[in-house]
């Protein structure tokens, strides 16, 4: 059978990330304890008590684009993610645009991260002068970009292993965080509950869009665990993890915002301090002597993020260039650490470069930078969930679980991302609603920002189209067939051996009408069966051969499932759907050779086999 995974022993000879340790990779991308640091005190002015549940509400399109991730690297688990897929579904220019936001997220957001980590690293040691000083900080987060790519490069097993420690003590100090400061709240009375708690809309539209942003932006990054589908010992490990990192995230953020909203809710939620981050603000009144735990959840929060943001933006060069949408050199991985050097190299050396640009413009221009990530994130992301349903378009209309896990909910995410992004649009349009407020040619730093990097990747792409045009002219979309569900086949599974092969190239009544008369009372219901249907179509090539092979498909896929519930309402407990890549009469023997069936049930003939 052509789609039957490895076996067991050779997936446990496999090295590489365990699923736990995929997860904090997926979990430190984020940088939660930096993330919510930044978040929570402007989103609590926006939308007060209803910072918790938006903070919910911000989730829901996130955690339904991660069905795609999951199911796309089900079937293709290219470290290259979203540049992958939307190219296999919808072509290699909606492909390409993609990857590049992917690459173009992570020059943005770099710089942010090394910064801070510089900053709470120095206050945590009380080196408050070199904090305040920003040549010192611009010089100190350029260097530590670089130190973070060398270590990615030469030490990314150990790297991983330390990502891991740093996600549960990063966890346990923000959960830590949140009980002391809930209990803080306690001490000067619990506000009485209102409507304003579970209503969202309590302060208006744009509020609530505002702070669904930022919520976006805590959330992202997540996705950061699905590219290392290639480094995983097993490769639907990064789609799980990518998935349960969201679920962590969501527990904790919330969590956490609850005791904040509590706490600040006594001060009208006006800040408590200068820093912009609210956890720091909070720490000593919070954590008493105690709050350096803080500074070092921030710290170590920045510094590890500051690593596992390189993860995305690399592994979509490595996979562009492999596939010759960039130039082949920038997919060379190394030999020795058996990673992708060159990608790493070159995204930490833009971003350093970006960085220091814009920091050099002023101190506001890296929060207009971090400003425009929104779009970026809600377009790859909106792309992922539409080339999800477009991929597995026809399994969207064969059950009910593949209309809602492939279908309902990718499209409803993308659909929830889309409005997020022309809604961040809309508001940046006028430069008053940027964190500078300054003007560029008239429109705001992030749009402008934004127009840059879109621009000039479509200058990239048309260069790579004349330059070499292969990629763009030999990769026409795809869709899944039967052999290519979302969901895994019963060929991928372990089933038992020794059972009957039972022919399905036949039409359903009279394959119904057998099993009637074989499935006597002496036959234990516990016997496997392996349902057989070949969809290789037999003495047809051409052109003809690709919509024969179709309606094969279509045929086999209606009657397995027929087949099925008839067996089962004889009382057969263990039935099997075997799709065969060869033709009908060849298909029962081979898979009752590959199952070592103890006989073969045709409508034509009987077998008993030794």
């Amino acid at each position: 059978m052509s789609e039957n995974t490895a076996t067991a022993s050779a997936e446990s000879e496999r090295t590489g990330f365990s699923l736990s340790q995929a997860v904090a990779v997926g979990i430190n991308t984020t940088s939660p304890a930096y993330s919510l640091a930044a978040i929570l005190a402007p989103m609590a002015a926006l939308v007060g008590y209803a910072t918790p549940i938006v903070l919910i509400v911000s989730f829901i399109p996130m955690a339904l684009t991660s069905l795609a991730f999951l199911y796309l690297n089900r079937r293709d688990p290219d470290c290259g993610t979203t540049f992958s897929w939307v190219t296999r579904a919808m072509g290699p220019i909606p492909g390409f645009m993609a990857g590049w936001a992917i690459i173009a997220a992570g020059v943005l957001v770099l710089g942010s991260l090394a910064e801070t980590a510089v900053t709470y690293g120095l206050l945590l040691f009380g080196l408050d002068g070199l904090a305040a000083n920003r040549l010192v900080i611009v010089a100190g987060a350029a260097v530590l970009i670089m130190i973070m790519v060398v270590l990615a490069i030469v030490g990314s097993d150990s790297s991983i292993r330390l990502q891991s420690v740093l996600t549960y003590v990063q966890i346990g100090i923000l959960l830590a965080f949140g009980a002391f400061a809930f209990y803080t709240a306690t001490q000067y009375g619990l506000p009485s509950f209102t409507t304003e708690w579970v209503n969202p809309l309590e302060y208006g539209v744009q509020p609530l869009v505002a702070a669904m942003l930022l919520g976006v932006f805590a959330f992202w990054g997540w996705e950061a665990a699905t590219n290392l589908s290639e480094e995983c010992r097993k490769p639907s490990d990064a789609g799980k993890a990518g998935l349960l990192s969201t679920v962590i995230l969501l527990v904790t953020y919330v969590l956490v915002a609850i005791s904040v909203v509590l706490y600040l809710g006594q001060s009208d939620f006006f800040p408590v301090g200068e820093s912009g981050l609210v956890l720091v603000d909070m720490a000593g009144s919070v954590f008493g002597p105690l709050s350096f735990l803080v500074l070092i959840a921030v710290a170590t929060s920045a510094l590890a993020s500051t690593q596992t943001t390189m993860v995305p933006g690399s592994r979509a060069v490595l996979s562009m260039a492999r596939r010759g949408a960039l130039p082949a050199k920038l997919g060379l991985v190394s030999p020795r650490f058996k990673t992708p050097y060159v990608s790493l190299a070159m995204l930490a050396t833009v971003a350093a470069a970006w960085y220091i640009f814009v920091s050099s413009i002023s101190e506001t221009a890296m929060l207009d930078t971090l400003t425009s990530l929104g779009i970026l994130v809600a377009f790859y992301y909106s792309l992922t969930g539409i080339s999800c349903v477009v991929y597995y378009r026809r399994h969207v209309r064969q059950s009910v679980k593949g209309f809602l896990m492939v279908g309902v909910g990718p499209i409803l995410g993308s659909l929830g991302l889309a409005f997020m992004l022309v809604a961040a649009v809309q508001s940046l349009w006028d430069p008053a609603n940027s964190a500078s407020g300054a003007s560029w040619a008239g429109l705001s730093p992030p749009l402008v920002i934004e127009a840059f990097m879109f621009a000039l990747g479509i200058l990239v792409l048309i260069i790579r189209r004349v330059t070499a045009p292969a990629f763009f002219t030999s990769t026409p979309p795809e869709r899944a067939d039967v052999l290519h569900p979302p969901f895994v086949l019963d060929a991928e599974k372990p089933p038992p051996h020794g059972g009957i092969a039972v022919d399905c190239n036949e039409e359903t009544h009279v394959i119904t009408r057998m099993l009637d008369e074989r499935i006597t009372a002496e036959l234990d219901r516990a016997t496997p069966l392996y349902l057989v249907f070949g969809i290789e179509p037999s003495d047809i090539s051409g052109e003809e051969y690709a919509a024969t092979r179709e309606a094969l498909e279509d045929d086999g896929a209606k009657i397995l499932g027929e087949v099925r519930r008839h067996a089962r309402t004889l009382g057969m407990t263990e039935v099997f759907k075997m799709y065969d890549a060869s033709h009908a009469r060849q298909s029962v023997e081979h898979v009752a050779t590959l199952m070592d069936a103890s006989a073969t049930w045709s409508p034509h003939r009987m077998t008993a086999l030794d």
